[in-house]
């Protein structure tokens, strides 16, 4: 880097909540200062959010200063640029947003904060590089294994949408040259069932004129018509349609509810199984997303790691890869801050 030291505006802009914070970047290590995190339903568009967070934090801890953006953008002094990691694949510099319909186009924020220094990749791009950044404190060991220092990752999981990376290391010769991140948008790929109840699942969606995905399955986005197909097919009523309540619910032992967890959490290992097959994933598996912490009771169940593991003929290959579940809420933020700095390093992502 050109400098020890710099701040950035680093965010995390999901399908439901948006996440800003300001990144102090040093030559080994990111700390994030004023981290804010606000419903992505109150505001018409980002730019809006943006100004908000800039508004609530005109001056970020440490002395690092970034002018409100109705003020007229960064100052020399403070933040340097921006980089986020959005819920959209990024065509061109600009990102359609699947589930909540903001646009966020690069030049634009660009001109708003008078800065050409803006970094714009999908959410799980970003999530997914904070994979090697992560401290053990950061996540939670699920199944065991031994990971290849050198190996691939994929990270994926369940959010507002069903997100998927993968890392590979870089190299130079011999050399390591940092890890690049192949994105995707992974969790359209279609649901396999493989139980019974499964496939009733899946045959009354269909019916209804549903594509049966994984994201439909597991993540926030499809939580409701998935929930009304296992009722239908469990015939048994509806009592809540509030994720937080079919939890708890779950874990006293409710028959759809508890149904429903395993069903999400048993679609989440086969896909991230599946992906992990696909990219030789001998560095690691990280279960990522916001649904995910919540499925966790569930992702250690048997069968769970059975539909990780279990692939015929090549279940070897995905005998000894470790499962960690990401604990935390600030691994885009993260990703978003390191993908800056290896761009900085080395003028590519």
């Amino acid at each position: 880097m050109a400098e020890d030291a710099q701040t950035i505006i680093v965010g995390d802009i999901g399908g439901t909540n948006v996440r800003l914070a300001f990144a102090r970047l040093n030559r080994d290590s990111v700390t994030l200062e004023s981290v804010w995190k606000q419903p992505g339903s109150q505001y018409a568009t980002f730019r809006d959010a943006l100004d908000d967070f800039l508004a609530a934090h005109p001056e970020a801890e440490g002395g690092s200063r970034v002018k409100n953006a109705r003020g007229g953008g960064l100052e020399g002094g403070g933040a340097v640029g921006i980089a986020l990691g959005l819920a959209g694949p990024v065509v061109g510099g600009r990102v359609e947003m699947l589930h909540s319909g903001w646009v966020v186009d690069a030049a634009d924020i660009g001109t708003h904060l008078s800065t050409d220094a803006v970094l714009m990749v999908n959410d799980f791009v970003a999530m997914a590089r904070s994979a090697p950044e992560l401290t053990d404190d950061q996540t939670q060991m699920l199944s065991e294994g031994s990971a290849d220092p050198i190996g691939n990752i994929v990270v994926g999981g369940p959010g507002t949408g069903f997100g998927l990376g993968t890392l590979k290391q870089a190299r130079s010769g011999q050399r390591p040259a940092g890890w690049v991140v192949v994105g995707g948008e992974g969790g359209h790929q279609a649901f396999s069932p493989e139980t019974d109840l499964e496939w009733r699942v899946a045959e009354t969606l269909r019916a209804n004129g549903v594509y049966v995905s994984n994201e439909v399955i597991a993540s926030g986005s499809g939580f409701r018509v998935t929930l009304d197909a296992l009722a239908m097919v469990l015939d048994l009523p509806v009592t809540t349609d509030d994720p937080a309540a079919i939890i708890e619910q779950a874990e006293k032992g409710d028959a759809l509810a508890l149904a429903l967890c395993r069903l999400r959490a048993r679609c989440t290992m086969a896909a991230l199984g599946d992906a992990a097959l696909a990219a030789n994933a001998t560095g690691g598996v990280f279960i990522a997303g916001g649904v995910s912490p919540y499925l966790e009771p569930w992702l250690t169940e048997a069968e769970a790691i059975a539909r990780f593991r279990k692939r015929g003929p090549r279940s070897p290959l995905l005998a000894d890869i470790p499962i960690r579940l990401v604990t935390g809420d600030k691994g885009a933020l993260l990703g978003a801050a390191a993908l800056w700095r290896d761009k900085q390093e080395r003028g590519w992502i």
